[in-house]
């Protein structure tokens, strides 16, 4: 069983949740959007808990078949990679984004943590980045902001 997985299973449940009920206090035109994203991120999630547990149950002989790193004895086994630290910074942004977007606007706040997120995990060219980052943004406004109504602060309030 991959406890990583599960956690995030459960993680993604708890996050469904949350933005159900947030849902459930938008206006009801506002709200089936993220409703159906809620219920489909649940679905999901449930569906990575359940197969986690059904690893669990059925034991060693249905798993990954063994590679020449799992065969290893454990003193000889590798370091598993380091990346609870960039989880840990990542999640620290996340919070930040939050608590800023209100001061920032959402336009800004969403770059920077896009941009700062993306440096740390190294995982897409830039390129790719601010292209994806400002066709993410200009979604969001487009629906959210002009189709659905919704009193976003997309611009830093300072200006």
């Amino acid at each position: 069983m991959n406890v990583s997985r599960l956690l995030l299973g459960v993680f993604g449940l708890v996050v469904a949740g949350v933005f159900f009920l947030d849902a459930s206090q938008y206006p009801r035109a506002a709200a089936e959007m993220p409703m159906i994203y809620a219920v489909a991120v649940a679905l999901m999630s449930l569906a990575m808990v359940a197969s986690e547990l059904r690893l669990r149950r059925q034991g060693p002989a249905l798993r990954e078949p063994a590679t020449e790193a799992s065969t290893m004895a454990p003193d000889d086994a590798p370091p598993p990679p380091r990346r609870w630290m960039a989880v840990a910074v990542i999640f620290l942004l996340a919070v930040g984004y939050v608590v800023m977007m209100t001061t920032l606007g959402y336009v800004l706040a969403t770059a920077l943590f896009l941009a700062l997120s993306l440096s740390i995990l190294r995982t897409v060219k830039w390129t790719f980045a601010v292209i994806a980052g400002a066709l993410l943004i200009a979604m969001v406004c487009l629906v959210f902001v002009q189709f659905l109504g919704l009193p976003i602060p997309l611009l830093p309030s300072f200006l």
